[in-house]
């Protein structure tokens, strides 16, 4: 089993922004990220050029979580992190051609090694689809379905943050950011209902489907 496993890149239209998706494997040592990591990372898709600046944000997620089936929310929504990468100019295309590659590039010395682990947590809701079209007529969904607001607002959520990805591997991928909290928040519907309607939509919901 590799250290952690780098999903689904993403390529800015001006290649000087790089987004990929980290989950566990023998290791869940993610914090803010120092250079010589995030290079690293960046470097099991292919991307060779020095990292500039970058951020990184954990969430848990429904879409890469590993014991998905199993009982319990911390199971559905496992520990994922965004990282964003950015270079100094244009950078030539992620050469991973499935949708995950392993990594041992576990170096990471930063601080808030062990920050996530910590409500509240954020929330990713994460869905696949085939064409630009039906993620983006699944982000309207989300945006304006009434009982899906009502779920949001007895929970306190914001409104949510939506973005549709064009994946290296092909196909379309749409990340809501729907607020964050503790078990309540991912026990109490709302990002269930977010989940369905991404369903409903024709959308993929788990890596393993």
């Amino acid at each position: 089993m590799s250290m952690l496993y780098v999903w689904n890149p993403w390529l800015s239209d001006d290649k000087s922004q790089l987004e990929l998706v980290l989950t566990r494997g023998d290791s869940d040592r993610v914090g803010a990220g120092s250079k010589r990591f995030v290079a690293g990372i960046a470097r099991a898709v292919g991307v060779s050029a020095e990292p500039q600046r970058w951020s990184v944000q954990s969430y848990r997620c429904n879409y890469y979580s590993e014991y998905w089936q199993e009982n319990g929310w911390e199971s559905k929504w496992d520990y994922i992190w965004r990282l964003c990468v950015h270079f100094a100019g244009p950078v030539s295309p992620p050469t991973l051609m499935r949708t995950y590659v392993g990594t041992d590039e576990i170096d990471d010395y930063s601080a808030q090694l062990e920050s996530y682990k910590q409500p509240p947590f954020k929330c990713l809701v994460v869905g696949a689809f085939h064409t630009e079209k039906q993620a983006r007529s699944a982000a309207g969904k989300i945006a304006d379905d009434k009982e899906i607001h009502e779920a949001g607002r007895k929970v306190s959520a914001p409104e949510p943050v939506i973005d549709v990805y064009r994946l290296a591997a092909g196909g379309f991928q749409l990340r809501a950011e729907i607020g964050a909290g503790d078990e309540g928040f991912f026990t109490g519907g709302y990002p269930d209902r977010v989940v369905s309607m991404l369903e409903a939509s024709g959308g993929m919901t788990h890596a393993e489907n």
